[in-house]
């Protein structure tokens, strides 16, 4: 279970999703009977959670760049798209965009411009998983980084459509599972000076 011929490494993945949901269960727990306050507000335990989990992947991302598992380029793009989502996640940044931008730009009146950021953010996260899907031979990473993106892509969906009903409050609960599947994707990466994954 802890690596393969390939040298993909389990364990520190396991137990870095066991780690997520163990905090998302506990936080539903001591919220009970209303759970889903454990995932509304950007002061809730689970919104915290989705930002520091950024933060951790910026600073992971910067160290296997400098173990050569990534490469110099996807190791800094890696690092400061985690960072910008981090700074979103804490300041609302697209939220601000959205309900304050027909302000100061007049193409802010088309309900598509104001979604834009998100829409980016899905783009890009995509473009950036082709990527690294192409240089990437370890499997589990790829069913990780996919699986991930899919679930990316459901919270997506509900931000932007709001057709969710009583599941867009868990839409936060999304993020962070997103982000724990590509944790565990990099986490399980082979490490040292000849294990690089991807040059770009």
């Amino acid at each position: 279970m802890t690596s393969n011929r390939h040298g993909w490494r389990a364990w520190p993945g396991v137990i870095y999703l066991l780690s997520v949901t163990t905090f998302v269960t506990s936080a539903v727990v001591l919220y009970w009977p209303t759970p889903e306050f454990a995932f509304l507000s950007d002061q809730s335990p689970v919104s915290w959670l989705s930002s520091a989990q950024l933060w951790a992947l910026a600073l992971l991302a910067f160290r296997l760049g400098m173990e050569r598992v990534l490469s110099f380029g996807m190791s800094v793009w890696l690092g400061l798209a985690m960072v910008g989502l981090a700074c979103d996640e804490q300041f609302m940044l697209h939220e601000q965009w959205k309900y304050g931008c027909a302000a100061w730009w007049s193409a802010c009146r088309i309900e598509w411009v104001t979604e834009l950021p998100m829409m980016l953010v899905g783009g890009l996260g995509l473009l950036t998983l082709l990527t690294l899907h192409r240089a990437m031979p370890l499997r589990p990473a790829r069913i990780l980084m996919w699986s991930g993106f899919a679930v990316g892509v459901m919270a997506l969906a509900l931000d932007l459509s709001g057709w969710g009903g009583a599941l867009s409050r868990y839409e936060e609960g999304l993020e962070v599972v997103a982000e724990a599947l590509f944790a565990a994707a990099l986490l399980g990466l082979p490490t040292g000076p000849q294990s690089q994954v991807h040059s770009l």
